[in-house]
C-alpha cells in the first residue's frame, strides 16, 4: 500500500491539473443595432359593430393611418388609426361616424426566398361608433338604454387577434392585414365577435436604432449591425 501511495498522489495531482484546464466558451450573445421604422397609409373595411350591422354586404370603408417599429428579431409594435366614411344602417342607424384606434403585437415569420413576412396579430383597440338612432326594427332593444330619434355614442374596447403579410420592395412595402375585434356587445353583455377589419396599403421603411441599442448607448461592446 506505501508503495502505491506515491502513484495515487502523483495522478491525484495530473488528473485536478487536467480538469482545471477544461474551459467552457460560451458565445458572443449579439444584439442587432438597427430596426425598422414603418409610417404607411392605406385603405380598411370593416363592418363596425357586428351586433348592429347585420345587413349583408353593408361594410364601411375608410383610409387607415399606421407606424410600425421592430422587426429585427422576432416581434414588431403597430399603432394604427382608422377613420371610416359616413354609412347608414337603416332603418335603425343613419349618418354613422365610426373610429379606431389601436395598438397591435406582430409575430414575424419569415419567408426564405422572397422578402417577405407572416406574422400573427395580438392587440388592443378603442372604437367609437357616433350615430342617429331610431329605434325602428331594433332586436337588441337598444331603447333600453337609449332615447329613440336622437345622436347616440358608443365607445368600447376590442381585443384584436389576426394575421397578417407584408412584402418588401427596396425601401417600400405592400401590407394586408385581416383582423377581429372581440369585447362586450350591448343588450346581450356578451364577450363576442364585435368587429371584422380588412386593411391594405403602403409603408415606407426606414433604418433607425434599435430598442437595444438605445437603451444600452456606448456601453454596448458586441452589437451586430444586421440588413
Amino acid at each position: 500500500m506505501k508503495r502505491c501511495l506515491p502513484y495515487l498522489i502523483v495522478f491525484s495531482c495530473s488528473f485536478t491539473i487536467l480538469v482545471s484546464q477544461v474551459r467552457t466558451i460560451k458565445p458572443v450573445k449579439t444584439h442587432p443595432s438597427t430596426a425598422l421604422l414603418s409610417a404607411g397609409f392605406g385603405v380598411a373595411g370593416s363592418v363596425l359593430f357586428l351586433s348592429r350591422n347585420i345587413k349583408p354586404d353593408n361594410e364601411a370603408y375608410g383610409y387607415q393611418a399606421s407606424l410600425v417599429y421592430g422587426g429585427a428579431k422576432l416581434f414588431r409594435l403597430s399603432a394604427e388609426y382608422t377613420r371610416f366614411q359616413t354609412m347608414d344602417i337603416a332603418p335603425t342607424w343613419y349618418n354613422i361616424k365610426a373610429q379606431t384606434i389601436e395598438c397591435n403585437l406582430h409575430i414575424l415569420a419569415r419567408f426564405n426566398e422572397s422578402k417577405a413576412v407572416f406574422y400573427p396579430i395580438f392587440g388592443l383597440s378603442y372604437n367609437t361608433f357616433a350615430g342617429f338612432y331610431t329605434g325602428v326594427n331594433d332586436y337588441l332593444n337598444l331603447s333600453s338604454l337609449y332615447q329613440k330619434n336622437q345622436d347616440v355614442v358608443t365607445k368600447w374596447l376590442g381585443f384584436n387577434v389576426g394575421t397578417g403579410y407584408e412584402c418588401y420592395f427596396n425601401n417600400l412595402s405592400f401590407y394586408a392585414d385581416y383582423k377581429m375585434r372581440l369585447g362586450v356587445s350591448e343588450g346581450y353583455n356578451q364577450f363576442n365577435i364585435m368587429d371584422v377589419c380588412l386593411s391594405a396599403g403602403l409603408r415606407y421603411n426606414i433604418k433607425v436604432p434599435s430598442f437595444y441599442h438605445l437603451v444600452r448607448g456606448t456601453r454596448s461592446r458586441y452589437t451586430l449591425k444586421t440588413d
